[in-house]
Parts: structure tokens; C-alpha cells; sequence
């Protein structure tokens, strides 16, 4: 059959048509892979600085490069025919900044740092989180921080060559003006976090002198309230001792060589004091809010824990601890509830931590090394006591009735060596009952527990990588940070501020204090 001319011109119509659609769909298509891969792999470059981590930032990356490299030409050939090709690469932005926004996780970063400490061989003794203020104390210095922006609010330095051999776990009202202000919960097992007028507790002395001075630091302001003497025992050296000055109520319980001294936190005038038992020595002293609980050792017979009215050293219950034989370690946990870590010398001694009621009697054991867990009352497991001389960090804290704890099994961490080595851990948070010491919940975490806050009705648990907010009635997350900035090795000192602490909502500030700020980590940073 013949072709007439009418046939060509209309197939060569088609051709021509089919041809300009071709191109048209290349430059359609390599404009919008191309700018989605390329806008992904941007934010992932750029998303940790504004807010964005996680793991799967990594597959992102992984992606946008592998994706890019087939539609690199297509790309190119998009933007030089800009009439089609620039909306198409803006379909493929937006497309790739909801794909990176819809994944990537919630992260922190470092908003400041503090520099490194000097001299390279100091190291802090605790700290305290007084409103708006991070305190961290060394032998030689104390300095507060400003958590919202890391500005230094005031530096006090012990008097002549003294250094700073003792602290109060938490902080409390130092005058008539402070009438409002709080001091730590947990039997000042955290951090206080007090209003205006906060004072804390500092002992000091000479080098391998008793540590027989105690300050009371105006923590807003960092001038010294009062000072008084101790009778205190021998120290060897610039060692601290952690558990020997409290804060209780209004009051300020000092420990001396045969008992305690409680003088008024106002002013320091003496308000009453106590003695250990004969044959005994004081070992430990912990405050709350009413409560005053003090530890004394009495040779190789059983501890003897007593409980006294924080107003006027009124005994209101004398406990016997199962320990006789001798105590490797003991912490008070919590003073209301009353909640003590006692760890025996003996192999078949007692390792738990038991609660009482207000009578003395024994309401729970939690063994410390159970069938299912080993817990971690004190950051850092069996070298706690290398952290933090003077205001340990428990690793246990108390909530309403429950013991919250970082719980550990053989295996959690694993570490293969060869050329290329590399660790892989997980982690957990446990709740247990003082009422009854049954466990009420675990809550899984990414790795080991490395700092640890309370945050009204839920503990806030930091890791090397992660920060995961846990609610204490059910052990439910209910949000997980990344952290983008320092990672934490080590235990370190965690704590919260900002809108909304306590009620679960609102924006919040993180202040990290590590206890070696001359290397790897700076000794105060702050995340937001």
C-alpha cells in the first residue's frame, strides 16, 4: 500500500510528539529524584546542629548517596532546562525534607561548654542545681554556671590552703527571705533544686588536716552564709568523705568524732545534738525534709540506724541493720521513705537495699544482685565510689514508693576486637515496690544508664548516645533525645530545667557535670 504525504507528516508528527514527551519526563524525573537524594543527604549533614539525630540518619545518608548517583545526569539535565525542571526539583525538596523530617529522630545538642579544667589531674567532688544555676565543686573551687546560656555566676575559693573535703547532698532554706525554697528529694539523693535564698554545705580544711570547718555557700549569690568549727575525725591527706554534713528541714546535722551537731541553716547557731551509741562511731548522716537519719558503726555488731525529728533531734526510731561483720558499703537511698543500701563484708551477708516504715520496721529487702539483675544503687556499679568522692551519684533513686534502678545482665555489653573493633550494648530502667519488693516494671534503653534525673512523675535516663524520658507510674518512654554533642563514657551528673519540669510538657534545658572535665569530656555542658 502506498504512502502518501499525508501519512509522513502526520507520523512524523507523532514522532516528534513522542520525543518531546521523553524529554520532558527525563527532566520531570532527574529533577525530582535528583533534588529529593540531594535535599536528604543536605539534612542529614546539616539536621544534627538544628535539632534532628538517630540512627537512621546514617541509612538516609546511605541512601541519598546511592540514590543520587543514577540520577546525577538526570539531575543536571533538569537544571539546564529550568521551564520544567526547577518545579520539578522543588516537588523533589520538599519531598525529600518530609522523608528526612518523617524519620530522623528528635535530637539534643550541645548549647555550651565549659572549658576544660586546670590543672590536668583535678577532678569535681559533686554538684548541686540550684534554680538556674549548675554548681559544680572541686577540691580547690567552686563555680556556678548559668544552665540557659554556661555564663559563670560567681566562683568561691576555700579560705587559705584548705580544700573542700566534704558536701551536703542536697541544699535547703538559709534565711527568714527563703521560706519558699526546696531542697532534694530521694533523702537528698539528687541534686537540690531550691529557690532564692538556697544555701548548701561545704567542708573544708588544710591538707591532711581533720576536715573540721563547714560553710554554709549562699548558692545565689556564692558568699558564705556562716562558718563553724567540727570535732572532726582524722583524714588522711586531701581525701573527701561523702555523707558527713546534711541538710534537714532548717537545719544543718554536722558529724563529729562522737556524734552530731545540728546547728540552725539560717545562721549556724546550734540547735541540739547526738551521740552514737557506746561502743560505737558515727559512720553516715542523711537529711529530708523533717527527718534526720544517722548510721553509726559499732565494731563487729550489726549498724545501728536511727531516725530523729529534724527540728530538735527527737528519736523517733532506733534500727539494727543485718550487717554485723562489717560493711563494704552502705548508702541512706531515701530518708521519706526511709530506703538504705547496705552491703555487707560477708559472701552470705546481706546486699539489698531495705525500706522501712516510720515504726522500723522492715517493709522490703531488694537484693542487689539478684536471680534476674545486678542493680546499680550507685552510678558506676562496683567502682561507684571512683566517682564523685564527696556527693556519689546514686544510680537508684525513689519515687513515691517505688525504687527505680538501672538493672543489668551478663551480656548487656559486648565488645569484639580484631582491626576493626566495636561495642554493642542495651540497657534498662527497673521499678521496684519498698512495699512489698515485688518489680513492677522494666523499661528497655539503648545502652548502660550513665546519669539519671527525676522530673516530677518521671526519671529522665541518659546514656552515651540517647536521653529517654520514662514515667514512673507504668515505665512507659514517653519521648527519647538523640545526643548529637559529648557523649558521656562515664557516669556523670544529670539534671533538668526549664518550662514545664514536673508536669511532663514544656521545653526543657539538660546540664551535664562530669567528674573529669580535663579530657574527653568538658566538666559542664549544657543541651538543648
Amino acid at each position: 500500500m502506498a504512502v502518501g504525504p499525508e501519512d509522513t507528516v502526520v507520523r512524523a508528527g507523532w514522532g516528534a510528539r513522542f520525543a518531546w514527551d521523553k524529554e520532558a519526563w527525563m527532566v520531570v524525573s532527574g529533577g525530582v529524584l535528583g533534588a529529593l537524594f540531594a535535599s536528604m543527604g543536605l539534612a542529614v549533614l546539616f539536621g544534627p546542629a538544628n535539632g534532628f539525630g538517630g540512627d537512621s540518619l546514617a541509612y538516609m545518608g546511605v541512601i541519598s548517596i546511592l540514590g543520587l548517583m543514577p540520577c546525577g545526569a538526570g539531575f543536571v539535565w533538569a537544571l539546564i532546562h529550568p521551564r520544567r525542571g526547577l518545579p520539578a526539583a522543588a516537588v523533589g525538596v520538599l519531598l525529600g525534607l518530609g522523608i528526612f523530617v518523617g524519620f530522623a529522630g528528635d535530637g539534643l545538642n550541645d548549647s555550651w561548654t565549659a572549658p576544660l579544667d586546670r590543672p590536668s589531674t583535678t577532678r569535681a567532688l559533686g554538684s548541686w542545681t540550684d534554680g538556674d544555676l549548675v554548681v559544680r565543686v572541686r577540691p580547690d573551687l567552686v563555680v556556678a554556671y548559668r544552665s540557659a546560656t554556661g555564663a559563670v555566676a560567681w566562683r568561691w575559693t576555700p579560705p587559705g590552703e584548705d580544700s573542700v573535703c566534704a558536701m551536703s547532698r542536697g541544699t535547703g532554706p538559709g534565711g527568714p527571705g527563703a521560706a519558699g525554697a526546696g531542697q532534694a528529694g530521694a533523702g537528698e539523693a539528687g541534686a537540690g533544686e531550691a529557690g532564692a535564698g538556697a544555701v548548701g554545705l561545704i567542708g573544708h580544711s588544710p591538707h591532711d588536716r581533720p576536715c573540721s570547718a563547714v560553710t554554709a555557700l549562699d548558692l545565689a549569690v556564692g558568699t558564705e552564709a556562716w562558718t563553724t568549727a567540727v570535732d572532726a575525725p582524722p583524714r588522711g591527706g586531701d581525701a573527701a568523705t561523702p555523707d558527713v554534713v546534711a541538710v534537714a528541714g532548717r537545719q544543718a546535722v554536722l558529724q563529729e568524732k562522737a556524734g552530731w551537731l545540728a546547728v540552725r541553716l539560717a545562721d549556724g547557731a546550734p540547735a541540739w545534738r547526738t551521740t552514737a551509741a557506746a561502743g560505737c562511731a558515727p559512720l553516715q548522716v542523711a537529711g529530708g525534709a523533717a527527718d534526720v537519719v544517722t548510721v553509726a558503726q559499732c565494731g563487729a555488731a550489726e549498724p545501728v540506724l536511727t531516725s530523729l525529728a529534724a527540728a530538735d533531734g527527737r528519736e523517733r526510731s532506733r534500727i539494727a541493720l543485718p550487717a554485723a561483720g562489717g560493711l563494704k558499703n552502705l548508702a541512706v537511698v531515701s530518708v521519706e521513705p526511709l530506703a538504705v543500701w547496705v552491703d555487707s563484708q560477708g559472701e552470705r551477708g546481706t546486699h539489698a537495699v531495705l525500706s522501712y516504715d516510720r515504726a522500723g520496721k522492715q517493709r522490703a529487702a531488694i537484693p542487689v544482685s539478684g536471680e534476674e539483675y545486678d542493680l546499680d544503687v550507685m552510678l558506676g556499679g562496683l567502682h561507684a565510689f571512683d566517682q564523685f568522692d564527696a556527693r556519689p551519684l546514686f544510680g537508684g533513686v525513689v519515687v513515691g514508693d517505688l525504687f527505680i534502678v538501672p538493672g543489668e545482665k551478663p551480656g548487656d555489653v559486648s565488645i569484639s576486637g580484631g582491626r576493626h573493633p566495636s561495642r554493642s550494648a542495651t540497657g534498662r530502667l527497673v521499678a521496684y515496690s519498698l512495699a512489698d519488693g515485688g518489680q513492677r516494671w522494666t523499661a528497655g534503653l539503648d545502652d548502660q544508664v550513665t546519669g539519671l534525673a527525676v522530673d516530677g512523675t518521671s526519671v529522665w535516663a541518659m546514656t552515651r548516645s540517647r536521653l529517654a524520658r520514662v514515667d514512673t507510674a507504668t515505665g512507659r518512654r514517653s519521648a527519647e533525645l538523640d545526643v548529637n554533642g559529648t557523649a558521656s563514657l562515664y557516669p556523670a551528673d544529670l539534671s533538668v530545667s526549664g518550662a514545664g519540669v514536673g508536669s511532663g510538657s514544656g521545653a526543657r534545658r539538660f546540664t551535664v557535670v562530669a567528674e573529669d572535665g580535663t579530657r574527653d569530656e568538658p566538666p559542664v555542658r549544657g543541651m538543648g
